[in-house]
């Protein structure tokens, strides 16, 4: 592994996206993860990720690590409860290309048609949603190829966007821990030290933190390059390969409470010309507040003060205060 810790949401909030993420997080029971600032490090993440095995024995499963030099062997139950995660839903290994993962995929990336396995991320359209599967890939389950989808990151979308338990987070963290490979885990073994009152190797070498800030953000093309706090740009993907710049926020839009968690570029163009003819009328309304002039044929213009402040019809819609 490298030196480098877990990666956790901004703790500046640079942008609305983390608040925006917060309804997700409820039903995955991942709310306290998003405000863990915790230091993590390096010797206890490093002995703890390399150690861990997962046995998934029918009737006990169980999880085995080392804190530090000691070895550790828990229930599957009691590491959910360190986690702070429920142990409800399946334990067994997600068959290839579950049917309701796969529909849960495609409704979320305006119909891609591509398998689980090749899937994207990025594919992801509404940003709220986009941003957790991130933080989900990076931090939760702990890979380094955050660009690629997989059927853990559903799993977990699953459970965040229909509330249905079908699934076992715990396990599928454990599962994930026990792959060999660039794994991180520096938020779970600290919570697993935790949770069992084991102390802190006073010598151990603090992580260096990574945020899942703007700059990540670009580097991960969620954002346009020239995107800054305050005039984010969101780059929108389609499943033919189309890609449109849209300024954020639009919270009608991009709600995760709208009924489809995807938009076709049709819907998308109309949206935008509606949002653009009532800035138009807006900025126009603003100019024409200062006076009226009223012009006669045949006689001089004049101008009657105005007394009572006008109101838009369409009111302000540029004073939005979360996005989606």
């Amino acid at each position: 592994m490298d030196g480098c810790s877990d990666v956790s949401p901004d703790p500046t909030r640079q942008h609305e996206t983390v608040r925006e993420e917060l309804p997700l997080c409820g039903p995955t029971r991942l709310t306290t993860y998003v405000g863990d600032e915790r230091e993590q490090y390096y010797m206890l993440t490093k002995i703890f990720v390399e150690s861990f095995k997962f046995h998934n024995k029918q009737y006990e499963p169980t999880v085995a690590f080392k804190i530090y030099g000691n070895p550790v062997t828990m229930g599957l139950e009691d590491f959910c409860r360190a986690l702070d995660i429920a142990p409800v839903g399946t334990a067994s290994r997600i068959d290839d290309n579950p049917r309701d993962l796969l529909e849960l995929y495609r409704g979320i990336t305006d119909d891609d048609c591509r398998t689980i396995q090749r899937g994207k991320i990025r594919n992801i359209q509404l940003p709220a949603i986009k941003y957790f599967a991130y933080y989900i890939a990076t931090s939760i389950l702990g890979r380094e190829n955050t660009s690629n989808i997989s059927s853990y990151h559903l799993a977990f979308l699953n459970i965040a966007l229909t509330g249905r338990t079908s699934y076992h987070l715990g396990s599928l963290i454990a599962r994930r821990l026990s792959n060999r490979g660039p794994i991180f885990g520096g938020t779970i073994a600290l919570r697993v030290l935790t949770y069992l009152r084991l102390p802190l190797d006073p010598n151990d070498v603090p992580l260096a933190p990574r945020k899942l800030d703007i700059a990540a953000m670009k580097s991960h093309h969620f954002v346009t390059a020239d995107s800054t706090v305050d005039n984010m740009v969101y780059r929108m993907l389609f499943s033919d390969g189309d890609e449109k710049e849209i300024p954020l926020p639009q919270p009608g839009l991009f709600s995760i409470d709208r009924q489809s968690w995807s938009c076709t570029k049709e819907e998308v163009d109309e949206h935008m010309k509606i949002q653009d003819f009532h800035q138009q009328h807006d900025s126009e309304d603003a100019e024409a507040s200062h006076d009226y002039t009223v012009t006669y044929p045949g006689a001089s213009s004049s101008t009657y003060p105005e007394y009572d402040p006008s109101s838009s019809y369409y009111g302000d819609i540029t004073s939005w205060d979360r996005w989606d």
